[in-house]
């Protein structure tokens, strides 16, 4: 979703697949799992061809439909296993059924791609493109059938990072089958990727154009959304609502969109409505929590990171999430130990936590308990200590404001320097603040509001301490 586009990733087609010998129950079970899973609901799919191959190991077309989703189910969670079972599925369905059963091989493209991206090997993306090139042989693939194997092929072609021959593919397959949705995302993904963005605004065009479907409105509102045309990307989620009530990611969206144009109140009525369709959803409930965050309704805040660490308990940034909540609510020793839980399970990409544990140990009246923090940075060379070293030095009384200013005036990256900016403001604040100077205090968060940098958690530690939130 925020940072990469929801795509298509396996186009089912159905056709005419006949079961060995099937009974009207197995059937009827058939029919229940193909209507699970065009909802997204994998493992009610799994469950039900399980119960059919248990009566009838040799019913092809249940293998194809559980490969399908053994597949969908090991993506979503990252399970090697799970899809490595859903390979080995289509491979046996195709062993029943022939290989004249195209759409049989889709689940095993798919896979295959799927473990060359989670395991970063290439052997298995150049299997993929072989197996490929055989379908794509055949002469009895319809248009439709040619191009979902090309899609599969383009993706195995993406990650490769051999970008000619993967637009080469979509483009084909667009051609072949003009209805093809995930081809033209595909094809979007791969000019933005080459820095192409005018050509990439006219992919997600062409898509809306010829398909009025809701996953081109949202995945065109999304690239708007990145470009900074967020009424632009507003109107296109709308549309894609519209096209879809039922489409939670298209409310996410909306409502991440409205958020950044500090529409509070309705982005936190979209992140609901997303979570009402999708309550099991992490991501949706996180967000939700921020935007509460936000609106200074920690308790709100604090309840949807709490849901989401339970679904997704592993998760640093949903530890870290949680850790700055408690933080505003005051409760400082809960922050430090959430903050270092999600440092434990990631301490390199929790990192930038390093000052925010300090402050909260100095805040919680454990200023002694920081030195093992502390001593990471100071036993750096000074040439080699970064922003981060900065900000730990300053906070363990080590270096002067001036010091932690002239840090960040020595920043040539504009963007990166009003972020530094704002996290120095911030702490400068806190500092005056303990020290018991007020006046300077609400000076210096007077500041941070003034970067704008309304994503950062120093931004919002300024709107806790002046208590100053607002929604358009």
């Amino acid at each position: 979703m925020h940072g990469r586009y929801w795509m298509i990733v396996l186009v089912l087609c159905w056709g005419t697949i006949a079961a060995a010998q099937p009974t009207p129950e197995q059937d009827k079970m058939r029919a229940e799992a193909r209507t699970a899973y065009d909802k997204g609901d994998f493992a009610v799919a799994k469950d039900l061809t399980n119960r059919i191959l248990a009566q009838n190991p040799k019913d092809h077309a249940a293998l194809y439909l559980r490969a399908s989703s053994r597949v969908e189910l090991g993506v979503m969670k990252h399970d090697l296993k799970e899809i490595r079972e859903g390979i080995e599925d289509s491979r046996e369905s195709l062993k029943i059924g022939g290989g004249s059963e195209i759409n049989y091989y889709l689940p095993y493209l798919y896979g295959m791609v799927s473990l060359a991206t989670l395991e970063d090997k290439k052997d298995h993306a150049n299997v993929a493109l072989e197996v490929a090139k055989t379908v794509l042989g055949k002469t009895t693939l319809t248009p439709e059938q040619r191009a979902n194997v090309l899609y599969q092929r383009a993706n195995a072609h993406l990650f490769l990072k051999d970008l000619n021959s993967a637009i080469e593919d979509y483009q084909t397959a667009i051609k072949s089958f003009p209805g093809h949705v995930g081809s033209y995302m595909g094809l979007a993904q791969c000019y933005i990727i080459s820095g192409q963005t005018d050509k990439a605004l006219a992919t997600f065009t062409s898509a809306v154009e010829t398909l009025n479907n809701q996953l081109a409105y949202n995945n065109r509102g999304l690239f708007l959304q990145q470009q900074g045309k967020a009424q632009e990307a507003l109107n296109d989620f709308n549309k894609a609502i519209e096209l879809d009530p039922a489409f939670a990611t298209a409310y996410t969206n909306r409502g991440f969109t409205n958020q950044g144009l500090g529409n509070l109140a309705a982005a936190e009525a979209d992140f609901t409505k997303a979570l009402s369709l999708e309550p099991g959803n992490p991501l949706f409930t996180s967000l939700r929590g921020t935007c509460r965050l936000s609106q200074g309704n920690v308790r709100g805040a604090i309840e949807d990171y709490t849901q989401a660490l339970q679904l997704n308990p592993q998760n640093p940034v949903a530890q870290a999430d949680l850790g700055f909540a408690k933080y505003f609510s005051k409760d400082f020793e809960g922050a430090y130990a959430s903050f270092d839980q999600a440092s434990q399970i990631d301490a390199n990409g929790m990192r930038y936590l390093a000052p925010w544990k300090v402050w909260s140990l100095v805040l919680a009246g454990k200023p002694d308990a920081i030195d093992a923090i502390a001593s990471v940075s100071m036993n750096k060379p000074e040439k080699d200590r970064d922003w981060i070293d900065a900000q730990v030095l300053f906070l363990n009384g080590k270096i002067s404001e001036k010091e932690l200013v002239d840090f960040v005036t020595k920043t040539t990256d504009p963007i990166l320097k009003s972020r530094q900016l704002c996290e120095a403001y911030y702490f400068i604040g806190e500092r005056r603040s303990q020290a018991n100077d007020k006046e300077k205090a609400a000076a210096f968060y007077q500041h941070v509001l003034t970067t704008k940098e309304t994503q950062l958690s120093a931004y919002r530690g300024a709107q806790f301490a002046l208590q100053s939130f607002g929604s358009k």
